[in-house]
């Protein structure tokens, strides 16, 4: 895989996580309950406490495919008469969105994806053990604090907020 290819790659993760916090935000707004499922959906909603209008969702950016494995998954929720909704996030949107917010735009405008390529690992919520500063959300946790690679082909938050880490430099 080229350079090049890597870089793409980690983007349209970073884009897809994006994708899928605003398709939690929108289904929260209307009253859903949401619950992570795993592997072949993103997650199922469930309108007021009604399991029996569960609905599996997977959410995809700009015209990214189902995989294989969330086709298969598609598959069996439809022979079991079980709702499976793709909810796509069109590029342009996605786009609107980050301008709008002016530090995530300024972070990933300047944010060098090169360097992160691999399994991404992000806890959601994450807390810094230095000054207890919480993120909730990607854009948060990315402005907040940051990525780091693991340098065995995992990416992972930073564990000290971007403030605590600056802090922590300057007293040295």
């Amino acid at each position: 895989m080229t350079n090049h290819s890597r870089i793409q790659l980690t983007k349209n993760k970073l884009r897809g996580k994006l994708a899928e916090k605003i398709a939690r935000s929108d289904y929260e707004n209307n009253g859903f309950q949401i619950v992570d499922t795993g592997i072949g959906s993103d997650f199922k909603v469930i309108k007021n406490n009604d399991y029996s209008r569960c609905e599996y969702v997977e959410v995809k950016q700009g015209n990214s495919r189902l995989t294989k494995r969330q086709k298969k998954t598609r598959s069996v929720l439809k022979q079991k008469k079980i709702p499976y909704s793709i909810y796509r996030v069109s590029n342009k949107f996605l786009d609107n969105y980050i301008s709008e917010s002016p530090e995530l735009s300024k972070l990933l405008s300047n944010f060098d994806l090169s360097q992160f390529t691999g399994v991404f690992v992000m806890t959601d919520p994450t807390s810094c053990p230095n000054c207890n500063l919480c993120s909730v959300g990607l854009d948060s946790i990315l402005i907040n604090f940051g990525l780091r690679n693991m340098g065995n082909g995992t990416v992972r938050v930073q564990s000290w907020c971007r403030n605590c880490r600056d802090n922590s430099r300057r007293s040295k």
